[in-house]
């Protein structure tokens, strides 16, 4: 009798862990596909593409991005099992493009069914082999937007007015430093400046300044020594005082640029401080501002 009764007792808890594990399974399944059939999937490869896919796709789509650290460098990063997997399942990868992320396009090949989107192939149509820090001017980020719009209102049509709407949206976010570039220009435009690095170039274009010391921006870029003359070139505009600004990129330091640095300082050459990839947490906007508001306090001085 009590052998009856215990075997009854297990029977109905096997069925009630059954029927436990049958709910979840059809409750995981539902999500799934409420997601899948409702929402798009974008990847990115830096958070600052993040930033602009999430105000373009709105609700409409579900968005992330591989790097989101600062410290982690988008030409040197090296992607792992899972960040593979995240983007073969991607029906968006949206990235820089002209080299900076090709891991991106690597990873997609995998897919039969990704879109790689590039702001500097596939929106700009640059040339290869053109600087590919395209962030540092904000009318390139405009039409990233615009270009990120008008292919999610070519894969989800129904939502197409709020994708072109929301590509505006972002333009009009992007006012207050489309303004402080205007503001500035008129101060800087003709101005000879330097960069310790290329990674500020299209911000200092659109300012119009005169960009001076190329060869040591880009052996430095490329990890070599300048050569002697170029060395010697900086050297002379500096104590001559013929910079009106240094910019400095701070995630490349030692050696030759420190050397230059302490030169500039010591000269009175006002130096702006910028990094390559956006800090943690800092909108784009916030972070453009930080350093156009670096000079704006030297035309200011010098005015």
């Amino acid at each position: 009798m009590q052998k009856k009764k215990t075997t009854t007792v297990v029977g109905v808890l096997v069925l009630i862990l059954i029927t436990i594990f049958a709910l979840v399974l059809w409750q995981g399944s539902g999500k799934k596909s409420d997601k899948k059939s409702n929402q798009l999937t974008i990847v990115t490869s830096t958070n600052v593409y993040a930033e602009l896919a999430k105000t373009v796709a709105g609700s409409h789509a579900d968005v992330s991005a591989v790097i989101t650290k600062q410290s982690v460098s988008p030409e040197d990063y090296e992607p792992t099992n899972s960040v593979a997997k995240k983007i073969s399942k991607a029906d968006i990868v949206f990235g820089n493009g002209l080299g900076y992320d090709a891991w991106l396009k690597k990873l997609a090949k995998t897919s039969n069914t990704t879109q790689v989107l590039y702001t500097g192939d596939d929106i700009l149509h640059a040339k290869a082999g053109s600087n590919p820090h395209l962030w540092n001017n904000p009318d390139n980020m405009i039409q990233a937007a615009q270009g990120l719009a008008d292919v999610l209102s070519q894969k989800d049509p129904k939502h197409k007015a709020d994708y072109q709407a929301n590509a505006k949206a972002y333009a009009a976010k992007l006012k207050p430093v489309t303004e402080k570039i205007a503001t500035l220009k008129a101060a800087v435009a003709g101005k000879e400046v330097m960069e310790t690095e290329p990674v500020y170039e299209y911000m200092l274009e659109a300012l119009g300044a005169n960009i001076v010391g190329g060869d040591f921006a880009e052996s430095i870029e490329e990890g070599n020594d300048p050569s002697p003359a170029v060395l010697t070139d900086i050297q002379s505009k500096i104590k001559n005082h013929e910079l009106a600004f240094l910019v400095y990129n701070t995630q490349t330091t030692g050696g030759t640029v420190d050397k230059i640095v302490k030169l500039a300082k010591d000269n009175n050459i006002p130096i702006v401080k910028v990094t390559e990839t956006s800090p943690e947490n800092v909108s784009y906007v916030n972070w453009k501002l930080s350093e156009l508001n670096q000079i704006q306090k030297i035309v200011d001085k010098n005015k």
